[in-house]
């Protein structure tokens, strides 16, 4: 992390029925216990940030977004939640009842954390 690097911020209170917004900012100063991020333009804004958590400084408000350091890290926690709401979806309906009892032993394998052929 430095003075001068692309950050992205993730908007917390996104919701499934919205895409994700994420906007790019720039580290403008890292201090002893918070870091500030910058996005120049007519009216530049000026975010602040908790060193450790990475979460946004908004007191006494609730935190309106997350740090990321690279746009994938952002991608692969929406493919993560999305396969995660997927298999949550299918083992707590109906849905299971469509997996035969192969499937079902290899999924047992899986969360066993055995070797799949």
């Amino acid at each position: 992390m430095q003075v001068g690097q692309k950050v992205y911020l993730k908007d917390l209170y996104s919701n499934r029925n919205r895409e994700t917004e994420v906007q790019e900012f720039e580290i403008k100063s890292i201090g002893w216990k918070y870091i500030y991020v910058i996005k120049n333009g007519l009216f530049p804004v000026i975010e602040k940030f908790d060193k450790e958590t990475l979460r946004h400084f908004n007191k006494p408000y609730s935190p309106m977004w997350e740090l990321r350091f690279s746009l994938q890290e952002i991608e692969e926690e929406k493919e993560y939640n999305s396969l995660f709401e997927e298999m949550r979806d299918t083992f707590n309906g109906y849905r299971i009842h469509k997996l035969n009892l192969d499937q079902l032993r290899q999924i047992k394998g899986i969360i066993d954390g055995e070797e799949v052929e």
